[in-house]
């Protein structure tokens, strides 16, 4: 941000500047730094007592353009003179409200003009607040809570001058105050600048400071009472200017945008050159009509690189497909940032936004002066919190020039400079209950969290410590290669397919809904546009933007695939870079990018008949394309297996789930749901563990043991794919424990792991072997020697009846191939065979087929 009068920094970071000097026609004594950002609600007179419309006068003359100055509407012919207009600006607290009866003594106290906000009162209770309120359980002789978190803020301050945004839980507010609470909620225009002004005299008052050397203290309230929370389908026109709470999915952002707080002016009379400082009130520049060195009028030019800028962003924010009722489409609305708040989220963030709903007229075209009569609603943000109700919190990546991750040893999770007594508590007990061990002195946290994990879902603890491992994830890393450092995929993909009614749709259902960023789609809906990103026109731009598709907006998270086999090829070959390289190349209409998709990949497929068939590979049983089958970490085969005792205990568990008797016998998780979504999310964000030399040594151990399980050379049953698989499964398995350390344990249970998912679905029906190749070519190793000896008999008995250019028919050839297949004891060439190995003859260039025969060349 640049000072005025500098005219250097236009775009910079928004700072708290000096307030420039204004001649006294058009500046108003300024009583704290808090109105540099905030609009100064009550219009002080002369003598301090007078009250003015919260519009406050118009401009008049030239048409003032000033930076996203979004509208000018004309006021009508009887509210001022011709030319004259007032505007509104989408900012926090500008836009000022409806004008009501002139302001009054009520109670013997001030009212400001058009609301119902005693400033006295605001004022004085929020200073009551700071220096009275305490947590329930806070002795009396302990500072008050608040109090005590502002001068914390200001200790850690670098920059007291550039001031600090302080955080209110309007719950705190509500149980001291409910009225203070009403006086937010009802008119927040009003209601916030007393508050800041507030805090920023508490402030002079702890910290015995000079007023100069403390900048704004700018409130941000989050945590609004139910009442007061809306959904965006639910929000009318009753909600116009009022506080507001909605939860919702990033879609889409700007780039940062400069706003202007302080507008230069310089009169462009040759012999004067005077220069004026004008600071936004009201949402309004208003520009000054005389110059008060020279006498004369509209003589003054906006400078606007002079001026003093912050900055501002537009967020648009989807409705979450959990609120979205059956047949309705997700509702969209805008929410504006500001300062801080710019690029503090990120398209794919589940966000909850606390704001002043507001409505703004446009005009249907730059060329009109008019606006249309519906206006366009909006968000003006006060503040933005992840919403991680019911979910785990988004995971921290390190990187090397971030330095070394922290360690457990460091306790960096115990702070209470950065962590609330609330979090620290829950760490506390999140590491007491990884050190509880059994009898023989073994942890039981794994097997706490094997039973909490959909313990609606009858046994599969198997498949539930996979979906375990697959929500922990191992460690991220970074190798240094040729063309740079690297990122090592630390996601776990997994591939859940076998017969109907397995419960393979409620797994990836728990695990989306528990996922920071989750993505659910179903493979028949998706495309590869809707997979990756399309091409919008910006509406307001008009320019061509990227809007960013469901990998891409599960970044560092979970996208959840179901019917994985109805998926389109095109859509499916999107994946082959995702689940590998972990992004997403593009070069659409001129826009050349490479998108962030380090996603996890958790899919579900069906066999291609009704139920998965034993005699069938795993790759002939599912319609998956060559090669994409091998980047699954782990492929759990869910059968529907056949079992009179297994039958009966399934159907006294889904009795104890539905009929009234059985649920005082319903088996309840090991770990409440918020205790094991914090252990979880505690694990991915402080525990990355290392593999020591031991079990290093077992790595390497058992990949030479897996690759060589194979009957022959031509088979392979490892590849490298599975030791990094190995790698990164052993990782997860230590984190569960809150180990720093990867040990020979954890890689023997990885290894179990892999045989009882991957390996069972890979051996081949046929010989009973491990054969992991017919993932890559689509078939096990004896269909495939079975074709290569079809397609060698064909050529040497082509050769042999259509020598020196004969032809010979189709079904001569079929004879005589069957007759020395009968020879063998074999089976006779059916007519998929026979037609594989003519095409590949074809392609070879051997023979030539013409009608019904067959030519050897």
């Amino acid at each position: 941000m640049s000072d005025a009068g500098s005219g250097n920094e236009m775009f910079g970071t928004p700072q708290r500047a000096a307030r420039p000097a204004a001649s006294p026609a058009s500046s108003r004594q300024v009583e704290s730094p808090m109105l540099a950002r905030t609009p100064d609600s009550v219009a002080r007179g002369a003598g301090g007592s007078d009250f003015e419309s919260p519009a406050g006068g118009s401009a008049t003359g030239s048409d003032l353009r000033t930076p996203q100055r979004r509208v000018q509407v004309q006021s009508s012919p009887h509210s001022g003179s011709q030319g004259e207009r007032s505007s509104h600006r989408a900012r926090r607290g500008f836009l000022a409200s409806t004008p009501g009866p002139q302001g009054a003594q009520r109670d013997g106290s001030k009212v400001l003009y058009g609301s119902t906000i005693d400033e006295e009162f605001v004022a004085e209770e929020v200073m009551k607040f700071v220096h009275n309120f305490r947590l329930e359980g806070t002795p009396a002789s302990e500072p008050a809570h608040y109090l005590k978190e502002l001068r914390r803020q200001w200790e850690q301050c670098t920059e007291p001058k550039k001031g600090i945004v302080f955080t209110i839980n309007a719950q705190h507010l509500n149980q001291f105050s409910s009225r203070l609470y009403e006086s937010f909620v009802q008119c927040p225009l009003e209601a916030i600048p007393i508050v800041d002004q507030a805090l920023w005299s508490a402030s002079l008052q702890e910290l015995q400071s000079e007023p100069e050397d403390l900048g704004r203290v700018q409130v941000q309230l989050h945590s609004l009472l139910e009442k007061d929370q809306r959904q965006m389908r639910d929000i009318n026109v009753r909600e116009i200017e009022r506080l507001i709470s909605v939860q919702g999915i990033v879609i889409r952002m700007t780039d940062p945008m400069p706003d202007v707080s302080t507008a230069a002016f310089r009169c462009f009379n040759m012999t004067c050159r005077n220069w004026e400082y004008v600071p936004l009130d009201q949402g309004t520049i208003k520009e000054p009509m005389r110059c008060e060195q020279c006498l004369k009028t509209h003589t003054y030019q906006l400078m606007h690189n002079d001026g003093t800028y912050t900055d501002k962003q537009v967020i648009k924010l989807q409705e979450p497909p959990e609120l979205v009722p059956h047949g309705e489409t997700p509702q969209n609305i805008q929410v504006m940032v500001f300062d801080d708040l710019v690029d503090s989220v990120r398209p794919g963030d589940r966000i909850e936004v606390v704001g002043v709903f507001k409505a703004a007229p446009f005009r249907p075209d730059r060329k009109f002066t008019e606006c249309n009569t519906v206006y366009r609603t909006y968000v003006d943000a006060v503040s933005l919190a992840a919403d991680l109700s019911n979910r785990l919190a988004a995971e921290v990546d390190t990187n090397d020039d971030a330095g070394p991750p922290p360690k457990l040893e460091e306790k960096a999770d115990l702070d209470p400079a950065r962590h609330t007594d609330e979090e620290i508590a829950w760490h506390k007990k999140i590491r007491e209950l990884a050190a509880n061990k059994d009898d023989n002195g073994q942890p039981t946290i794994v097997e706490k969290l094997v039973q909490s994990i959909a313990p609606s879902i009858f046994e599969e603890e198997e498949v539930k410590k996979g979906l375990l491992c697959h929500l922990f994830g191992g460690t991220p890393k970074n190798v240094v290669s040729g063309s740079g450092d690297k990122r090592c995929r630390p996601e776990i993909n997994t591939l859940l397919c076998g017969d109907p009614s397995t419960a393979k749709s409620q797994f990836l259902s728990y695990v989306y809904k528990l996922a920071p960023r989750g993505i659910y789609t179903s493979g028949k809906g998706s495309t590869a546009v809707g997979l990756t990103a399309s091409i919008n026109k910006d509406p307001a731009t008009g320019d061509l933007v990227l809007q960013s598709g469901a990998l891409v907006l599960a970044d560092r998270g979970v996208c959840c695939i179901d019917e994985f086999d109805k998926m389109e090829e095109s859509a499916r070959a999107i994946l082959h870079e995702v689940m590998e390289s972990q992004t997403i190349s593009v070069a659409k209409a001129g826009v050349l990018s490479q998108l962030h998709a380090r996603c996890s990949i958790l899919a579900s497929a069906n066999p291609k008949g009704s139920s998965y068939n034993p005699k069938m590979s795993v790759a002939e049983n599912i319609n998956l394309g060559k090669n994409l089958m091998s980047r699954f970490d782990f492929i759990w085969l869910m059968l529907d297996k056949r079992d009179a005792k297994q039958d009966a205990r399934l159907v006294r568990h889904l009795a104890s789930m539905y009929s009234v008797h059985g649920v005082a016998k319903r088996a309840e998780p090991a770990l409440e749901n918020e205790l094991f979504r914090r252990y979880v999310s505690f694990a991915r964000k402080w525990v990355y563990p290392r593999i020591n030399e031991e079990a290093s040594a077992a790595l390497v151990e058992a990949y030479k043991d897996l690759r060589n399980q194979g009957t022959s050379r031509e088979t392979i049953t490892a590849t490298t794919r599975i030791l990094e698989s190995l790698i990164r499964i052993s990782e997860s398995l230590a984190k569960m424990e809150l180990r720093e350390e990867v040990t020979v344990t954890d890689v023997n249970e990885a290894l179990r792991l892999l045989k009882s998912a991957t390996y069972a679905a890979v051996v081949d029906p046929t010989t009973g072997k491990i054969d992991f190749e017919q993932l890559v070519a689509g078939m096990g190793a004896s269909k495939r020697q079975r074709k290569h000896d079809v397609e060698q008999l064909f050529q040497d008995t082509l050769a042999e009846l259509a020598s020196d250019g004969k032809t010979i028919s189709i079904e001569h050839l079929k004879d005589a191939m069957n007759a020395k297949l009968s020879e063998k004891k074999e089976a006779p060439v059916n007519e998929a065979e026979f037609s594989a190995a003519l095409r590949v003859g074809e392609h070879d260039g051997w023979c030539r087929k013409s009608g019904v025969e067959l030519e050897y060349r």
